[in-house]
């Protein structure tokens, strides 16, 4: 009688196959394209807060101005006491003879034509037509010192605004 003898030389493999790195690489490149656009829309709604936060002091100007001189030209009554210098997201803040405050956004937040938020003197913000013409001499009645941002005139994408500008 004869023994067989089996010499078995199997070496157990590690590591991944071609096919299952690809799948890998796919799920990544899946989650990327959703990421990618959710955190750019993220970063250019918190440079639109920062244009909100660096109009806090033209707004203040504003109000100092009304306060002191009633309705005048905005423009003159602030002259030289705002100065602005440009950030990353902020190209330029400047006030209208009306009161209002232009803040324009660079391309960093949204493109050239599409990059514009007015705040509004206002006694009712809640309404997209109640700003007020600081200017006109002839007020209906007395500014309360609030603002609005939903008026008329502002280019940029209403998704990237504060929710009170929506």
């Amino acid at each position: 009688m004869m023994k067989k003898i089996v010499i078995t030389n199997l070496k157990q493999e590690s590591g991944f196959t071609l096919i299952e790195l690809m799948v890998v690489v796919a799920i990544i490149a899946i989650l990327a394209s959703i990421a990618v656009p959710q955190y750019q829309e993220y970063i250019a709604r918190g440079r639109v807060a920062e244009g909100l936060s660096l109009a806090s002091s033209a707004k203040m100007i504003v109000s100092e101005a009304y306060a002191a001189n009633g309705p005048s030209s905005m423009v003159e009554a602030t002259k030289n006491s705002f100065k602005f210098k440009p950030t990353t997201g902020v190209n330029d803040i400047t006030i209208e003879d009306t009161g209002a405050i232009l803040i324009e956004f660079s391309d960093a937040v949204a493109p050239a034509e599409h990059n514009l938020l007015i705040l509004y003197p206002s006694n009712n913000p809640k309404l997209d037509s109640s700003a007020i013409d600081l200017a006109n001499k002839k007020l209906a009645e007395a500014w309360a010192g609030g603002w609005s941002c939903k008026g008329n005139g502002a280019t940029i994408s209403k998704k990237l605004l504060p929710a009170e500008c929506r």
